[in-house]
Protein backbone atom coordinates (compact mmCIF):
# COMPACT_ATOMS: atom_id res chain seq x y z
CA UNK A 1 0.00 0.00 0.00
CA UNK A 2 1.76 3.59 -0.42
CA UNK A 3 0.61 6.05 2.04
CA UNK A 4 -1.14 4.70 5.00
CA UNK A 5 -3.73 7.20 7.20
CA UNK A 6 -4.74 6.62 10.72
CA UNK A 7 -2.60 3.69 10.85
CA UNK A 8 1.31 3.68 10.65
CA UNK A 9 1.33 1.00 8.33
CA UNK A 10 3.88 -1.41 10.53
CA UNK A 11 4.09 -3.48 13.12
CA UNK A 12 7.42 -4.02 15.45
CA UNK A 13 8.34 -7.87 15.73
CA UNK A 14 10.62 -8.92 18.87
CA UNK A 15 12.06 -12.60 19.33
CA UNK A 16 13.56 -12.21 22.82
CA UNK A 17 15.31 -15.53 23.13
CA UNK A 18 17.15 -14.10 20.38
CA UNK A 19 17.56 -10.66 21.15
CA UNK A 20 16.12 -9.85 17.70
CA UNK A 21 13.61 -7.03 16.39
CA UNK A 22 12.57 -6.18 12.95
CA UNK A 23 9.52 -4.27 11.47
CA UNK A 24 7.07 -5.54 9.09
CA UNK A 25 4.31 -3.99 7.14
CA UNK A 26 1.02 -4.08 7.90
CA UNK A 27 -0.85 -5.95 5.28
CA UNK A 28 -3.97 -4.31 3.50
CA UNK A 29 -6.10 -6.93 3.16
CA UNK A 30 -5.81 -7.51 7.02
CA UNK A 31 -6.99 -4.02 7.92
CA UNK A 32 -9.62 -4.84 5.70
CA UNK A 33 -10.78 -8.00 6.45
CA UNK A 34 -9.99 -8.02 10.50
CA UNK A 35 -11.47 -4.93 12.13
CA UNK A 36 -9.23 -2.81 14.42
CA UNK A 37 -7.09 -3.88 17.06
CA UNK A 38 -8.72 -7.09 18.34
CA UNK A 39 -9.25 -8.39 14.60
CA UNK A 40 -5.28 -7.81 13.93
CA UNK A 41 -4.06 -9.36 17.46
CA UNK A 42 -6.94 -12.34 16.55
CA UNK A 43 -6.07 -12.98 13.57
CA UNK A 44 -1.62 -13.17 14.22
CA UNK A 45 -2.53 -15.31 17.55
CA UNK A 46 -5.33 -17.82 15.67
CA UNK A 47 -2.41 -18.06 12.75
CA UNK A 48 0.81 -18.58 14.56
CA UNK A 49 0.36 -19.84 17.80
CA UNK A 50 -0.22 -23.77 18.54
CA UNK A 51 -3.18 -23.76 20.78
CA UNK A 52 -2.24 -26.76 22.54
CA UNK A 53 0.70 -24.82 24.15
CA UNK A 54 1.44 -24.03 27.63
CA UNK A 55 0.52 -20.33 27.71
CA UNK A 56 4.05 -19.86 29.33
CA UNK A 57 5.53 -21.60 26.56
CA UNK A 58 8.53 -19.13 24.52
CA UNK A 59 6.63 -19.99 21.81
CA UNK A 60 3.58 -18.04 22.92
CA UNK A 61 2.96 -14.63 21.52
CA UNK A 62 2.10 -11.36 23.16
CA UNK A 63 0.86 -8.79 20.72
CA UNK A 64 -0.04 -4.99 21.74
CA UNK A 65 -2.35 -3.94 18.82
CA UNK A 66 -3.75 -0.49 18.32
CA UNK A 67 -6.95 0.48 16.73
CA UNK A 68 -7.38 2.25 13.60
CA UNK A 69 -8.35 5.32 15.03
CA UNK A 70 -5.86 5.10 17.97
CA UNK A 71 -3.99 8.67 18.51
CA UNK A 72 -6.30 10.29 16.41
CA UNK A 73 -8.43 12.64 17.90
CA UNK A 74 -11.52 11.04 17.40
CA UNK A 75 -13.22 11.04 21.07
CA UNK A 76 -12.16 8.08 23.34
CA UNK A 77 -9.46 6.58 20.68
CA UNK A 78 -6.70 5.88 22.55
CA UNK A 79 -7.10 2.06 23.27
CA UNK A 80 -4.61 -0.56 22.51
CA UNK A 81 -5.50 -4.20 22.56
CA UNK A 82 -3.31 -6.80 24.66
CA UNK A 83 -3.55 -10.31 23.48
CA UNK A 84 -2.11 -14.04 23.58
CA UNK A 85 -3.16 -17.60 24.33
CA UNK A 86 -4.47 -16.87 28.57
CA UNK A 87 -2.81 -18.69 31.76
CA UNK A 88 -6.37 -18.04 32.72
CA UNK A 89 -8.87 -19.51 30.19
CA UNK A 90 -6.39 -21.95 28.47
CA UNK A 91 -7.85 -20.03 25.02
CA UNK A 92 -7.87 -16.79 23.64
CA UNK A 93 -7.29 -14.01 25.85
CA UNK A 94 -7.56 -10.10 25.23
CA UNK A 95 -7.05 -7.04 27.65
CA UNK A 96 -7.41 -3.42 26.32
CA UNK A 97 -5.34 -0.48 27.71
CA UNK A 98 -6.15 2.67 27.61
CA UNK A 99 -4.85 6.31 28.77
CA UNK A 100 -1.72 7.61 27.01
CA UNK A 101 0.75 3.99 25.67
CA UNK A 102 -1.31 3.06 22.45
CA UNK A 103 -1.39 6.70 20.74
CA UNK A 104 2.29 7.20 21.69
CA UNK A 105 3.30 3.77 20.24
CA UNK A 106 1.66 4.93 16.93
CA UNK A 107 3.47 8.43 17.39
CA UNK A 108 6.28 6.08 17.37
CA UNK A 109 5.63 4.61 13.51
CA UNK A 110 4.35 1.32 15.07
CA UNK A 111 0.50 0.06 15.09
CA UNK A 112 1.51 -3.11 17.16
CA UNK A 113 4.52 -4.91 18.76
CA UNK A 114 4.53 -9.18 18.29
CA UNK A 115 6.79 -10.29 21.33
CA UNK A 116 7.77 -13.70 21.12
CA UNK A 117 10.14 -15.93 22.84
CA UNK A 118 11.52 -15.46 26.28
CA UNK A 119 14.74 -13.41 27.64
CA UNK A 120 17.53 -15.39 29.25
CA UNK A 121 17.50 -12.46 31.62
CA UNK A 122 14.75 -9.73 33.10
CA UNK A 123 14.55 -7.21 29.93
CA UNK A 124 12.60 -3.92 29.11
CA UNK A 125 11.98 -2.84 25.75
CA UNK A 126 12.59 0.89 24.69
CA UNK A 127 10.95 2.55 21.43
CA UNK A 128 11.50 5.69 19.65
CA UNK A 129 10.69 6.84 16.44
CA UNK A 130 11.40 3.45 15.07
CA UNK A 131 14.28 2.75 17.23
CA UNK A 132 14.21 0.07 19.38
CA UNK A 133 16.99 -1.54 22.35
CA UNK A 134 16.43 -4.07 24.88
CA UNK A 135 17.62 -3.51 28.20
CA UNK A 136 18.55 -4.98 31.18
CA UNK A 137 15.83 -5.35 33.85
CA UNK A 138 17.04 -6.90 36.67
CA UNK A 139 17.48 -3.86 38.85
CA UNK A 140 14.00 -3.55 38.16
CA UNK A 141 12.37 -7.31 38.99
CA UNK A 142 10.31 -7.33 42.41
CA UNK A 143 9.82 -3.45 41.83
CA UNK A 144 6.48 -2.24 42.19
CA UNK A 145 4.32 -0.45 38.47
CA UNK A 146 4.66 3.06 39.75
CA UNK A 147 8.67 2.85 40.67
CA UNK A 148 9.14 0.67 37.68
CA UNK A 149 8.00 3.43 35.57
CA UNK A 150 9.78 6.26 37.95
CA UNK A 151 13.14 4.39 37.90
CA UNK A 152 12.95 3.81 33.77
CA UNK A 153 12.51 7.48 33.26
CA UNK A 154 15.00 8.27 35.41
CA UNK A 155 17.63 5.65 33.34
CA UNK A 156 16.51 6.76 29.83
CA UNK A 157 16.48 11.05 30.96
CA UNK A 158 12.95 11.37 29.55
CA UNK A 159 10.18 11.98 31.79
CA UNK A 160 8.02 11.98 29.36
CA UNK A 161 7.86 8.48 27.86
CA UNK A 162 4.94 6.57 28.40
CA UNK A 163 5.85 2.92 30.10
CA UNK A 164 3.24 -0.40 30.03
CA UNK A 165 5.01 -2.53 32.98
CA UNK A 166 4.07 -5.40 35.27
CA UNK A 167 4.52 -5.82 38.95
CA UNK A 168 5.38 -8.69 41.09
CA UNK A 169 2.19 -10.55 40.06
CA UNK A 170 3.05 -10.72 36.18
CA UNK A 171 6.43 -11.49 37.88
CA UNK A 172 5.79 -14.72 39.92
CA UNK A 173 3.23 -16.00 36.96
CA UNK A 174 -0.20 -15.52 38.61
CA UNK A 175 -2.61 -16.23 36.44
CA UNK A 176 -4.75 -12.51 37.16
CA UNK A 177 -1.61 -10.65 36.87
CA UNK A 178 -2.40 -7.98 34.34
CA UNK A 179 -0.11 -4.91 32.72
CA UNK A 180 -0.52 -1.40 34.11
CA UNK A 181 0.47 2.29 32.17
CA UNK A 182 0.06 5.44 34.72
CA UNK A 183 -1.89 3.64 36.65
CA UNK A 184 -4.58 2.88 33.52
CA UNK A 185 -4.85 -1.52 32.96
CA UNK A 186 -4.79 -4.17 30.82
CA UNK A 187 -6.52 -6.49 33.31
CA UNK A 188 -8.31 -9.44 32.34
CA UNK A 189 -7.15 -12.56 30.99
CA UNK A 190 -3.71 -12.72 32.42
CA UNK A 191 -1.78 -11.12 30.09
CA UNK A 192 0.58 -9.80 33.21
CA UNK A 193 1.84 -13.26 33.60
CA UNK A 194 2.39 -13.87 29.82
CA UNK A 195 4.65 -11.02 30.12
CA UNK A 196 5.90 -12.21 32.93
CA UNK A 197 6.54 -15.46 31.10
CA UNK A 198 8.79 -13.57 28.74
CA UNK A 199 10.47 -12.01 31.80
CA UNK A 200 9.70 -9.15 29.99
CA UNK A 201 9.50 -6.20 32.85
CA UNK A 202 7.99 -3.39 30.78
CA UNK A 203 8.09 -1.77 27.17
CA UNK A 204 8.54 1.84 27.18
CA UNK A 205 7.27 4.28 24.26
CA UNK A 206 8.23 7.97 23.19
CA UNK A 207 7.13 8.76 19.68
CA UNK A 208 7.97 12.18 17.70
CA UNK A 209 5.25 11.37 14.90
CA UNK A 210 2.49 12.05 14.73
CA UNK A 211 -0.96 9.86 12.93
CA UNK A 212 -2.12 11.40 9.63
CA UNK A 213 -5.47 11.42 8.70
CA UNK A 214 -7.10 11.81 4.79
CA UNK A 215 -8.78 14.66 6.11
CA UNK A 216 -7.69 16.65 8.45
CA UNK A 217 -10.32 19.47 8.28
CA UNK A 218 -13.33 17.47 7.94
CA UNK A 219 -12.66 15.02 10.97
CA UNK A 220 -12.31 18.21 12.83
CA UNK A 221 -15.72 19.93 12.24
CA UNK A 222 -16.96 16.34 12.99
CA UNK A 223 -14.93 16.05 16.32
CA UNK A 224 -16.44 19.21 16.99
CA UNK A 225 -19.87 18.50 16.59
CA UNK A 226 -19.47 14.96 18.52
CA UNK A 227 -17.98 16.70 21.69
CA UNK A 228 -21.08 18.74 22.77
CA UNK A 229 -23.06 16.03 21.93
CA UNK A 230 -21.14 13.30 24.14
CA UNK A 231 -20.94 15.85 26.54
CA UNK A 232 -24.87 16.65 26.49
CA UNK A 233 -25.87 12.74 27.57
CA UNK A 234 -26.75 12.12 31.30
CA UNK A 235 -24.62 9.33 31.44
CA UNK A 236 -21.32 11.12 30.66
CA UNK A 237 -21.78 13.70 33.09
CA UNK A 238 -22.36 11.52 35.34
CA UNK A 239 -19.10 9.52 34.46
CA UNK A 240 -17.79 13.07 34.14
CA UNK A 241 -18.57 14.21 37.83
CA UNK A 242 -18.18 11.20 39.65
CA UNK A 243 -15.93 8.12 37.29
CA UNK A 244 -17.17 4.79 36.70
CA UNK A 245 -18.19 4.24 39.79
CA UNK A 246 -20.76 7.16 39.81
CA UNK A 247 -23.55 4.61 38.09
CA UNK A 248 -23.32 2.60 41.36
CA UNK A 249 -26.63 3.21 42.91
CA UNK A 250 -28.33 2.83 39.89
CA UNK A 251 -26.86 -0.71 38.96
CA UNK A 252 -27.66 -1.41 42.84
CA UNK A 253 -31.47 -0.02 42.42
CA UNK A 254 -32.21 -2.97 39.30
CA UNK A 255 -29.65 -5.83 40.76
CA UNK A 256 -26.64 -5.58 39.12
CA UNK A 257 -24.31 -5.49 42.04
CA UNK A 258 -22.97 -8.69 43.23
CA UNK A 259 -23.59 -8.74 46.32
CA UNK A 260 -22.19 -11.49 48.74
CA UNK A 261 -21.79 -13.51 44.81
CA UNK A 262 -25.20 -12.43 44.28
CA UNK A 263 -27.00 -13.97 46.96
CA UNK A 264 -28.11 -10.56 48.60
CA UNK A 265 -30.20 -7.81 47.37
CA UNK A 266 -30.16 -5.37 49.69
CA UNK A 267 -27.31 -3.97 51.15
CA UNK A 268 -27.05 -0.85 53.60
CA UNK A 269 -23.57 -0.65 52.89
CA UNK A 270 -23.94 0.28 49.40
CA UNK A 271 -24.22 3.88 50.04
CA UNK A 272 -21.00 4.56 51.66
CA UNK A 273 -19.24 3.35 48.86
CA UNK A 274 -20.44 5.30 45.65
CA UNK A 275 -19.15 7.32 43.30
CA UNK A 276 -20.38 10.96 44.78
CA UNK A 277 -18.47 9.74 48.59
CA UNK A 278 -15.28 10.35 46.59
CA UNK A 279 -15.99 13.88 45.44
CA UNK A 280 -17.71 14.99 48.60
CA UNK A 281 -13.99 13.83 50.50
CA UNK A 282 -11.60 12.66 48.83
CA UNK A 283 -10.78 14.25 45.18
CA UNK A 284 -7.63 15.68 44.42
CA UNK A 285 -7.67 15.88 40.76
CA UNK A 286 -9.54 15.56 37.19
CA UNK A 287 -7.31 13.59 34.66
CA UNK A 288 -8.77 12.79 31.19
CA UNK A 289 -7.16 10.25 29.08
CA UNK A 290 -6.04 10.97 25.43
CA UNK A 291 -8.55 12.25 23.21
CA UNK A 292 -11.29 11.70 26.08
CA UNK A 293 -13.68 14.76 26.78
CA UNK A 294 -15.28 12.95 29.81
CA UNK A 295 -12.69 12.40 31.82
CA UNK A 296 -13.86 9.60 34.10
CA UNK A 297 -10.42 9.19 35.73
CA UNK A 298 -10.10 10.85 39.38
CA UNK A 299 -7.14 10.98 42.08
CA UNK A 300 -8.09 10.95 45.44
CA UNK A 301 -6.02 11.09 48.57
CA UNK A 302 -7.02 10.07 51.90
CA UNK A 303 -6.21 12.86 54.88
CA UNK A 304 -6.60 11.12 57.86
CA UNK A 305 -7.35 7.81 59.81
CA UNK A 306 -6.05 4.53 58.96
CA UNK A 307 -5.40 5.20 55.29
CA UNK A 308 -4.23 8.70 55.83
CA UNK A 309 -1.90 9.76 53.23
CA UNK A 310 -2.79 7.71 50.70
CA UNK A 311 -3.37 8.62 46.98
CA UNK A 312 -3.68 7.18 43.45
CA UNK A 313 -6.52 6.34 41.34
CA UNK A 314 -10.36 6.26 42.70
CA UNK A 315 -11.47 3.20 42.84
CA UNK A 316 -13.41 2.72 39.60
CA UNK A 317 -16.92 0.78 39.62
CA UNK A 318 -14.91 -2.82 38.90
CA UNK A 319 -13.16 -1.94 42.17
CA UNK A 320 -15.79 -1.12 44.44
CA UNK A 321 -17.78 -4.07 42.83
CA UNK A 322 -15.50 -6.56 43.32
CA UNK A 323 -13.64 -5.43 46.42
CA UNK A 324 -16.13 -3.67 47.76
CA UNK A 325 -19.48 -4.70 47.65
CA UNK A 326 -18.93 -8.67 46.30
CA UNK A 327 -17.28 -8.82 49.76
CA UNK A 328 -19.63 -6.69 51.61
CA UNK A 329 -16.47 -4.41 52.22
CA UNK A 330 -18.24 -0.68 52.90
CA UNK A 331 -15.21 0.82 54.16
CA UNK A 332 -14.74 2.91 50.87
CA UNK A 333 -11.06 4.38 52.26
CA UNK A 334 -9.73 0.46 52.24
CA UNK A 335 -11.27 0.57 48.48
CA UNK A 336 -9.02 3.59 47.75
CA UNK A 337 -5.85 1.39 49.61
CA UNK A 338 -6.93 -1.62 47.60
CA UNK A 339 -7.07 0.02 44.22
CA UNK A 340 -3.35 1.20 44.46
CA UNK A 341 -2.53 -1.83 45.75
CA UNK A 342 -3.47 -4.33 42.75
CA UNK A 343 -2.41 -1.64 40.64
CA UNK A 344 1.27 -1.58 42.14
CA UNK A 345 1.35 -5.60 42.27
CA UNK A 346 -0.02 -5.84 38.96
CA UNK A 347 -3.50 -7.84 39.79
CA UNK A 348 -6.75 -7.56 37.98
CA UNK A 349 -9.32 -5.79 40.93
CA UNK A 350 -12.55 -7.72 39.42
CA UNK A 351 -10.82 -11.19 39.10
CA UNK A 352 -9.08 -10.31 42.62
CA UNK A 353 -12.33 -9.76 44.78
CA UNK A 354 -14.08 -13.02 42.74
CA UNK A 355 -11.56 -15.68 44.14
CA UNK A 356 -11.57 -14.03 47.37
CA UNK A 357 -15.29 -13.80 47.10
CA UNK A 358 -15.28 -17.61 46.51
CA UNK A 359 -13.13 -18.40 49.19
CA UNK A 360 -15.32 -16.63 51.29
CA UNK A 361 -18.36 -18.58 50.55
CA UNK A 362 -16.62 -21.59 50.95
CA UNK A 363 -15.47 -20.76 54.30
CA UNK A 364 -18.84 -19.78 55.11
CA UNK A 365 -20.15 -23.25 54.09
CA UNK A 366 -17.34 -25.37 55.96
CA UNK A 367 -16.23 -26.26 52.54
CA UNK A 368 -12.56 -24.69 53.83
CA UNK A 369 -11.49 -23.86 57.49
CA UNK A 370 -9.01 -22.09 59.19
CA UNK A 371 -6.67 -25.11 58.52
CA UNK A 372 -6.58 -24.34 54.87
CA UNK A 373 -6.39 -20.36 55.13
CA UNK A 374 -3.25 -20.91 57.52
CA UNK A 375 -5.25 -19.75 60.44
CA UNK A 376 -6.79 -16.94 58.45
CA UNK A 377 -10.72 -15.98 59.14
CA UNK A 378 -12.58 -15.46 55.92
CA UNK A 379 -15.68 -13.25 57.16
CA UNK A 380 -17.30 -11.34 54.64
CA UNK A 381 -16.79 -7.41 55.14
CA UNK A 382 -13.14 -7.91 56.71
CA UNK A 383 -11.16 -5.51 54.82
CA UNK A 384 -8.23 -5.76 56.49
CA UNK A 385 -8.28 -9.68 55.55
CA UNK A 386 -8.76 -8.70 52.54
CA UNK A 387 -5.96 -6.45 52.14
CA UNK A 388 -4.09 -9.16 53.37
CA UNK A 389 -5.49 -11.66 50.79
CA UNK A 390 -4.36 -8.94 47.91
CA UNK A 391 -0.88 -9.23 48.94
CA UNK A 392 -0.65 -13.18 49.30
CA UNK A 393 -2.33 -13.08 45.47
CA UNK A 394 -0.07 -10.68 44.09
CA UNK A 395 3.07 -12.23 45.66
CA UNK A 396 1.93 -15.50 45.43
CA UNK A 397 2.18 -16.46 49.23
Amino acid sequence: MGEWYSYAGKVLRVDLSKEKFWEEELKEEDVVNFLGGVGLAAKIIFSEVDPRIDPFDPSNKLVFMTGALTGTMVPGANKVTVAAKSPLTLAWGEAHLGGFWGPELKRAGYDGIVFEGRASEPVYIVIGNREVSIESAEKLWGLSTSETERRIKEEIGNKDVRIASIGPAGERLVRIACIVSEERVAGRTGMGAVMGSKNLKAVAVKGEGSVKVKAPESLRRNISRLYPMIMSYPPSQILSAYGTNGEMLSFYEYGDVPLRNFTKSVWEGIKNIEGRIMVSKYLKEHKSCFACPIGCWKVVRVQEGEFQGVEGRAPEYETAASLGALLLNDNYESLIYLEKLCNELGIDVISAGVVIAWAMEAYEKGLITKEDTGGIELNWGDYKTIIRLVEMIGRRE
